[in-house]
């Protein structure tokens, strides 16, 4: 949300107006009015259309909540009835479940494009769904686009297929997408690099553009004196799939049962995956003094408890396609210029740590070595870094490198 919500912010600076399309979709109950407030432009809203229940078309019901079960004292392995249910409402992902959303905003897209004089269109993915937008503005009404991918599409680590055909025809939009767009953007460097490797013809329309920080969310940050007797980590954001807390909590009890005396204490900021909200409501009722959770809370919210923070805990799960993740907290964690606990696999982000010189590194999967490097931290307070050495990573310096791109492809069309 903040990649485009910082390029809608800042992009009248450069000259170029803006209007955003975009879904109304109830099921996304988290709003952050506060942040939509940055930006004043012209917002034109598509509902969602989900696609029609095979499940219940099918009559692969749930059992009712007050039906009794076969067998009350032994869960039962879900039958074949239940494994289907599950999977049916995945069908119609091609790409993905905005499928219907993106057909009906691809028509209005159209009759805004010829109603307005639009120079150029700019479409981020994920959903990829949303290039679909922007192909058929580009082939109806040659229209110069720009395909901004901020996760991979068919090589990422949240590409799950349902079907050998799903991953053929993912594959063949994708390409599609990147072989028609006048530019493709890229979040992270391998990113980048392995989409030349499967593209290479269209490799030279390839650039890379980062997330990054907003100076202006931390303006009104004061400078926070910790508490001698307290050490706080904190965490903002989701885990679910492979990014998971339960080696950072365990390696967190150890050293907490270590030092009593420095009073450890960890403040978790979001909400999670069923699995993981267990995980964390688990440990947070058998060690209530080590956690608080903050549920969500707004971005500025979040960045003055995060500023509030000693330490700052960075997650990212083992998994095909993990070294293209580069969080954009991360950027903003560099900025609020806290010790980084980082629990992450090679790849871009722990690249970009060792090129500034900061954070701490360890497998997210091992408990002894995120201990060890949490001890090393309250050792040794990691090295803070100047804004200076970041200031390439500002969203205002960010937007001028996007004003560029869209300048050039003006001039061209």
């Amino acid at each position: 949300m903040l990649r485009a919500l910082k390029l809608a912010k800042y992009l009248p600076s450069s000259g170029w107006e803006v209007e955003v399309l975009s879904v109304d979709d109830p099921a996304f109950h988290q709003r952050d009015e506060a942040a939509l407030s940055e930006v004043n432009c012209p917002v034109h809203r598509v509902p969602a259309h989900r696609l029609p229940s095979a499940a219940k078309l099918l009559g692969l019901r749930r059992q009712a909540a007050n039906s009794t079960p076969a067998t009350p004292t032994r869960r039962q392995t879900p039958g074949w009835k239940e494994k289907l249910r599950a999977q049916l409402p995945r069908l119609g992902e091609l790409p993905d479940i905005q499928l219907r959303w993106s057909k009906a905003a691809q028509r209005r897209a159209l009759t805004l494009a010829r109603q307005n004089r639009y120079s150029v269109v700019w479409t981020t993915s994920p959903p990829a769904s949303s290039h679909l937008i922007g192909l058929a503005l580009s082939r109806q009404l040659r229209l110069p686009w720009v395909a901004d991918f901020r996760d991979s599409w068919t090589t990422g680590p949240f590409f799950n297929p349902l079907t050998p055909l799903h991953r053929w025809w993912n594959r063949r939009l994708e390409r599609q997408v990147v072989e028609s767009a006048d530019a493709v953007v890229f979040a992270t460097p391998t990113m980048a690099e392995n989409y030349r490797r499967t593209y290479p013809t269209a490799a030279d329309r390839f650039s890379i553009i980062t997330n990054g920080y907003d100076e202006t969310d931390f303006a009104e940050l004061s400078v926070e004196r910790a508490d001698p007797g307290t050490v706080t980590i904190g965490h903002a954001g989701t885990f679910y799939g492979p990014r998971k807390p339960d080696a950072f909590l365990t390696a967190l009890e150890q050293v907490a049962g270590e030092r009593p005396a420095e009073n450890l204490h960890f403040v978790e900021i979001g909400s999670s995956s069923q699995e993981n909200e267990a995980i964390l409501n688990r440990f947070a009722e058998e060690h209530p003094r080590l956690i608080t959770r903050r549920g969500n809370l707004s971005h500025h919210q979040a960045l003055k408890t995060l500023n509030h923070c000693q330490i700052l805990l960075l997650v990212i799960g083992r998994q095909l396609g993990s070294e293209t993740i580069l969080t954009g907290k991360l950027f903003e964690y560099l900025r609020l210029g806290k010790p980084i606990l980082a629990c992450c696999p090679p790849g871009d982000a722990t690249d970009l740590l060792r090129e500034l010189g900061v954070g701490v590194i360890a497998d997210p999967d091992s408990s002894q070595e995120i201990a060890a490097a949490l001890r090393k931290l309250l050792k040794a307070p990691d090295t803070l870094i100047t804004t200076e050495r970041i200031q390439r990573f500002e969203r205002g310096e960010l937007t001028r490198r996007w004003a560029q791109l869209f300048d050039r492809l003006q001039r061209k069309g």
